[in-house]
């Protein structure tokens, strides 16, 4: 249901987000050389990473299927014996993969795509020797990205993180359980789901962190010319305002900073107590 949600949204906006990556290139024609090939190397890594996880969870997945004796491929379409198991290596293989393609591959796309967006908009703004007038149309700028983002992105990052939370509460259940009953192999294979989960809400909650923080840094530094004669169409209050436009947030429901990290990991915690304290009774 994600996926599909994530599929129909992404279709809908496609000509906004290519709308935002032109808005960005007008902030990368003064981005060094070092700075581009920095980014385009992570942007690389990023990618092969998604692509291992893709590729590499089924295996992960699938030695359930061989470790556990006696246990067959929960599957509608494919009805298998244990004893058929070996014989079908390839079978089972393609049905995780197919499965964790459908359920993963666009929700770890737009995570990582708002990722590099955002890490690439941070380079952009890292500090450098510019006039007051350059940092005022620079600022000007700014608050138009970050206007866009909200738009455009803000509802695609709320659909991914709650999928990202929803996978992090059903692994800590299933995670409880299997170490309850001692199937080492399952332990492997959740893990490594919960990791990915938590690792990329880990990226996505940094990036747009150093975002903010960045854009917050340039209003201060224009809020130390107010009423000096430097031209510019500027006020303290304009200033102030400005501070809660330079927020990105999930849909508007919660905004991307660090303390975000900390509820989620409160949480989850409560969350593993309860469930330890409930599977124990």
């Amino acid at each position: 249901m994600t996926s599909f949600l994530l599929w129909c949204f992404v279709r809908t906006r496609r000509g906004k987000i290519l709308d935002l990556i032109e808005k960005l290139e007008s902030l990368q024609e003064k981005l060094d050389y070092d700075s581009y090939k920095k980014a385009l190397k992570i942007s690389k890594i990023a990618t092969v990473c998604a692509f291992l996880v893709i590729c590499l969870q089924p295996f992960v997945l699938a030695l359930r299927y061989f470790l556990n004796q006696g246990e067959g491929l929960t599957c509608v379409l494919l009805e298998m014996s244990s004893d058929e198991k070996f014989k079908s290596v390839v079978t089972i293989l393609l049905h995780e993969f197919a499965s964790i393609y459908v359920n993963t591959s666009i929700t770890y796309s737009v995570a990582l795509f708002y990722t590099l967006y955002c890490y690439v908009f941070a380079l952009c703004l890292k500090e450098e020797e510019r006039s007051v007038s350059q940092t005022f149309c620079v600022y000007q700028k700014v608050l138009q990205i970050f206007k866009n983002i909200e738009k455009v992105l803000s509802v695609l990052i709320f659909i991914v993180l709650a999928h990202f939370l929803v996978s992090l509460f059903k692994d800590m259940i299933v995670l409880v359980n299997v170490a309850k009953s001692g199937q080492k192999e399952m332990l492997l294979s959740y893990s490594v789901d919960f990791i990915t989960c938590g690792a990329l809400t880990t990226i996505v909650v940094f990036s747009a962190e150093i975002i903010q923080c960045r854009a917050n840094s340039i209003r201060e530094f224009l809020s130390n010319f107010i009423g000096k004669p430097y031209g510019l169409n500027i006020s303290c209050i304009k200033l102030f305002e400005d501070q809660e436009r330079l927020k990105l947030t999930g849909w508007g429901t919660f905004t991307l900073r660090k303390p975000l990290l900390l509820t989620l990991v409160a949480w989850l915690i409560s969350y593993g107590v309860i469930i330890f304290q409930f599977m124990s009774t």
